[in-house]
C-alpha cells in the first residue's frame, strides 16, 4: 500500500507573475504554512469576510508600553490564533526579544508541520516607523 503523502499549496500574495507562464505562483508545504502563519499574525479583527472573529491584536498591542506583561499577552495571542485558525500546525510556541536601540521587536514562531518530522521557524521583525 502506497504511503499517502500531503502537500500544501497557497497562492504567492507577492502576485508576481512567472516569467514564462505568466501565472501567479504558489507556495509548498513548509513555505504555504509559513505565509498562512505570517498571514494570521498580522490580521486584525473584521478584516477577513466571513471570519470576523480572527484577530492576533499585534497591531493593538504592540503600541502599548512593552513590558512583561505586554510580551506574554502578545506571545499567548499569537500562539492561540495560530493554534485556532492554522490546522496544518501540530505544535507552536513563541519567543519574544526586544531590540531598544534599534526599536525592533523580533518575534521567533518555532512550529512543527503536520506529517512533516522536523521543526520549522519563522522570524519576524516588527520596526517602529516613527
Amino acid at each position: 500500500m502506497a504511503e499517502d503523502t500531503y502537500r500544501y499549496s497557497d497562492l504567492d500574495l507577492d502576485f508576481l507573475p512567472n516569467p514564462i507562464t505568466r501565472d501567479v505562483p504558489l507556495k509548498y508545504d513548509v513555505e504555504a504554512v509559513k505565509r498562512s502563519i505570517k498571514n494570521l499574525v498580522f490580521t486584525n479583527k473584521y478584516e477577513r469576510p466571513f471570519k470576523p472573529e480572527i484577530d492576533s491584536g499585534i497591531n493593538r498591542l504592540l503600541f502599548e508600553n512593552f513590558n512583561t506583561i505586554r510580551v506574554v499577552t502578545i506571545q499567548s495571542r499569537i500562539e492561540d490564533v495560530i493554534r485556532n485558525y492554522e490546522p496544518r500546525v501540530t505544535e507552536v510556541s513563541v519567543k519574544m526579544t526586544d531590540s531598544v536601540d534599534r526599536h525592533t521587536i523580533i518575534i521567533d514562531i518555532i512550529f512543527r508541520v503536520r506529517n512533516i518530522p522536523q521543526l520549522e521557524s519563522l522570524r519576524i521583525e516588527l520596526q517602529r516607523v516613527r
